[in-house]
């Protein structure tokens, strides 16, 4: 039907996601990315790449930043002894030595010189940064085009597999969706409502075939059955209780007189039927019974006891629930089996056990 078969084609939208997607994230993941014991190595080899790149021109970079806060330093020192060297000489009312004014003179000499020395050095640190420059740069683009190269895979491969995600969700491209509501349709077009009530008519209705009855002969009388009372119907009350009820058809009371002349049997409506007492046919009749419950041999069905029984003559077979035994004969109209449990053959009601499987 529509609905199994959709139900189908998602589940194999399923099974493509798993098989193909998902497993081949999996193999590149694995193959791409290498786990150590902090952290990914391919990060790691990038980084270590990137510091060793740097390295030279770190230093360089250090070196010339120490260079300009010397030269920076000798500047302002040499400004504040410039600045107190003019102030001792600019004001009258400040009377200093010669040898005082001697040494700030000096100072501010000297600082002088630091400065154009700091300049120098600065000056030429710079020079050497500049230098190294292009080398830097070209061991920095090194490894940032293998890093370009890395990320440009793991695009391109993130692409495709998109990709083959939306060629597994699109299920309006699987030629099986629309075979589906092809066949669909056609099913439902197919359908003729004059053949359909025709078929009714002929096989439920009035131009069905007629069973008349018909005259039918006496079917011959196993003595043993159509004496037997009919099985014990049972009823499924609880899981350990069962209620046996009988047809009130077959309950009777048998009374024998002890004079042997008549034997007289009331069933349950109530009407007796005698017959004289033949001492020697009574004895044909058990033997006829008896030759009925003789164990042949014969190899049975195995059936399983669905409820306790207990024989209530001596020629029915007791068993309890879940007990395994053979049956020997089909059920007969009154609803006995012939059945053969530990060696002895006897009848049991037929709707009290199950065949085995």
């Amino acid at each position: 039907v529509e609905a199994d078969r959709l139900c189908e084609l998602h589940l194999k939208v399923k099974d493509n996601l798993v098989n193909e997607s998902i497993n081949k994230v999996k193999t590149w993941q694995k193959d791409t990315y290498h786990k150590s014991m902090i952290q990914i190595k391919e990060r790691k080899e990038m980084e270590d790449a990137f510091k060793k790149a740097q390295k030279p021109w770190a230093k360089l970079l250090a070196k010339v930043n120490k260079a300009k806060s010397d030269y920076h330093t000798a500047c302002k020192q040499e400004k504040s002894a410039s600045n107190q060297e003019r102030n001792a000489t600019g004001d009258s009312s400040f009377s200093m030595d010669q040898v005082q004014v001697k040494k700030m003179q000096d100072r501010v000499q000297k600082s002088k010189e630091e400065v154009q020395k700091g300049k120098e050095k600065y000056e030429l640190a710079l020079q050497e940064l500049n230098a190294y420059n292009p080398k830097y740069m070209e061991d920095m683009t090194v490894v940032f085009d293998k890093c370009q190269e890395m990320e440009t895979q793991r695009l391109q491969f993130f692409k495709e597999t998109l990709f083959s995600i939306h060629k597994c969700l699109n299920v309006s491209q699987d030629p099986d969706l629309p075979q589906i509501y092809e066949e669909f349709y056609h099913t439902v077009n197919n359908a003729d409502h004059e053949k359909d009530l025709k078929w009714w008519s002929n096989n439920h209705g009035v131009n069905m075939a007629m069973n008349w009855p018909l005259f039918e002969e006496f079917p011959p009388v196993n003595h043993k059955s159509s004496n037997k009372k009919a099985a014990p119907v049972t009823s499924q009350v609880s899981t350990n209780r069962t209620i046996s009820t009988e047809s009130s058809e077959s309950k009777k009371s048998e009374k024998i007189e002890n004079n042997g002349t008549t034997t007289t049997l009331t069933n349950g409506n109530g009407t007796t039927a005698g017959r004289e007492a033949n001492p020697f046919e009574e004895e044909e009749w058990d033997e006829e019974g008896g030759d009925a419950l003789v164990d042949t041999g014969e190899p049975g069905v195995p059936v399983k006891a669905l409820y306790d029984y207990d024989g209530a003559e001596s020629d029915e077979l007791s068993f309890k629930q879940g007990d395994l035994f053979e049956k020997l004969e089909d059920e007969d109209e009154q609803g006995w089996c012939k059945g053969r449990k530990d060696g002895r053959v006897g009848l049991y009601p037929a709707n009290y056990v199950e065949p085995v499987q």
